[in-house]
C-alpha cells in the first residue's frame, strides 16, 4: 500500500502514536481495519526474517491506531474548498478511500451515497464482528467525515443521470 513502515515504526516507539496513525492514512484511511484483518503478505517478504522474524507489522498498525484514538489527534491538515461538487457511489473501501484522498487533497465538496443504512460496505456486511468489530469501524468512518466527506446513507442510486441533474462536477 506504499506506508512509510520505518516512520510509523519509529513514531511508535518514540510513543507518538497519533503521528505513526497520520503516517499511515498518508496512504490508507483505514489503519485501524489493515491492522484487524490484512492476512499482512509484506511480513513474509521482510528481511529481517532472515535473521529471527519479520516485523509485525500489521500489530504494529493496528497498536498505533488503537492508541491514537485515546490521544486527541486534533482535525486533519484538508486542500481548501474548490468550489467543485464531486459524487460517490457506494461507501465501501474503494468509494470512500476515493472520497477521503479527494476531499483531502484537492478539495471538492464530496458526497458518498451508500445505499444500505450504514456506512462501510462490504468492511460492514461482509467481515464477521469477531474479525472487524463494528465500533472499531465507525471510528475508521468518523475519520473519513473529518475530513469533510459528507455519507448518505439509505441513499440508493439507481441512476447516474439523478446525480447530474444535482449538478455533480464529477461522478
Amino acid at each position: 500500500a506504499g506506508v512509510d513502515v520505518p516512520r510509523y515504526i519509529r513514531l511508535i516507539a518514540d510513543s507518538k502514536y497519533d503521528e505513526a496513525l497520520s503516517v499511515i492514512r498518508e496512504s490508507i484511511p483505514f489503519p485501524s481495519v489493515c491492522g484487524y484483518v490484512c492476512f499482512h503478505p509484506c511480513e513474509a517478504k521482510c528481511r529481517r526474517g532472515q535473521l529471527d522474524e519479520p516485523v509485525a507489522i500489521r500489530a504494529l498498525k493496528r497498536f498505533a491506531a488503537d492508541h491514537a484514538r485515546k490521544v486527541a489527534s486534533g482535525k486533519p491538515k484538508v486542500a481548501s474548498p474548490s468550489g467543485k461538487r464531486v459524487a460517490v457511489v457506494g461507501s465501501g473501501p474503494a468509494g470512500v478511500t476515493a472520497a477521503y484522498y479527494l476531499a483531502q487533497s484537492y478539495g471538492p465538496a464530496v458526497t458518498v451515497f451508500e445505499g444500505l443504512p450504514e456506512a462501510g460496505g462490504m468492511m460492514r456486511v461482509g467481515i464477521p464482528r469477531y474479525r472487524l468489530p463494528k465500533d472499531v469501524l465507525d471510528v475508521e468512518i468518523e475519520a473519513i467525515k473529518q475530513v469533510g466527506v459528507e455519507i448518505k446513507t439509505n441513499s440508493r442510486v439507481d441512476s447516474i443521470d439523478s446525480l447530474r441533474q444535482q449538478v455533480y462536477d464529477a461522478i
